[in-house]
């Protein structure tokens, strides 16, 4: 399991909101389930499995 950072999730949403993505579109950029996306958002999940981790933080760093 890998911790989320406050710095890590901010990204994500920042990202996100720049892009105008609903979490089901997130969800089909990034492989992860919405449902998952969704709880690291609103900070009801603080730790995910690896490749999680690994899909989102790819989807952070791509340059599209």
């Amino acid at each position: 399991m890998k911790a989320l950072t406050k710095t890590f999730i901010d990204a994500l949403t920042v990202k996100q909101a720049r892009k105008r993505l609903t979490f089901l579109q997130l969800a089909k950029a990034t492989g992860v389930n919405n449902v998952t996306l969704s709880g690291i958002v609103n900070r009801r999940i603080e730790a995910v499995q690896e490749r999680t981790f690994d899909k989102l933080n790819d989807w952070l760093l791509s340059e599209d």
